[in-house]
């Protein structure tokens, strides 16, 4: 692992990410100060289930897995974290330990915020805690209306918008489950909505998930 200084495009992207941004320009600059962007050439875990939230963490690029192993030793996939997104926030603020365990994909840059930072900060200007927490409510009345446009969509449909949105380019290594999950219908809709998909010529299916017609996918997924 090695280490960068943060850059312009870093404070622009976390500034966006919703736990910080209620914060000015100066405010996020002194959250981080003494920050670094950590670079992950390999695969690396940030953390581990059961240990103590003491910080959260932005991914500046790349992404990041977060899973648990079960008692039979499998591990099980809950959700890949991309770039621009946050993860453990609310878990460290509500003072818990990780649920899961969170490992970096290679070529990964990670930031970590402390949790003693933070506080410290939103302490030192309690009317910083009131801008976020109005951020965080937004936020989620945004997911609230997002689900009730998801539930007037068909599964092609969500898969296609699902497909469309991610940054990784036209192939795509994303768990089949992992989509599954994040468009909310059961594997076996998932699996007939992306048979659908290929035989109408929108995408291929190999290792991966190869989008073949991006044009006509995203009108589809209107």
């Amino acid at each position: 692992m090695s280490r960068r200084n943060l850059v312009a495009a870093d404070y622009d992207l976390i500034s966006n990410v919703a736990v910080m941004s209620a914060f000015s320009r100066p405010e996020v600059a002194d959250m981080v100060s003494g920050t670094a962007v950590s670079i992950y050439p390999a695969s690396q875990l940030l953390f581990n289930e059961g240990e103590a939230a003491d910080k959260f963490f932005i991914v500046i690029k790349g992404q990041v897995r977060l899973f648990r192993i079960l008692g039979d030793g499998r591990v099980t996939l809950f959700h890949l974290v991309a770039a621009g997104e946050p993860l453990a926030e609310a878990v460290m603020l509500a003072g818990q330990n990780y649920p899961v365990s969170a490992e970096c994909a290679p070529g990964s840059e990670v930031v970590a915020i402390s949790k003693t930072q933070f506080v410290t900060r939103l302490k030192a200007d309690r009317a910083m805690i009131g801008r976020m927490m109005q951020s965080l409510i937004e936020r989620e009345r945004f997911f609230y209306q997002e689900l009730h446009d998801l539930r007037q969509r068909s599964p092609m449909q969500r898969l296609a918008g699902f497909l469309l949105a991610q940054d990784g380019g036209d192939k795509l290594s994303v768990p089949k489950h992992v989509i599954a999950n994040r468009i909310g219908v059961t594997p076996e809709t998932f699996s007939r909505a992306l048979r659908r998909l290929e035989d109408g010529g929108f995408i291929e299916r190999d290792v991966d998930m190869t989008i073949r017609d991006r044009d006509g996918l995203s009108r589809f997924a209107q």
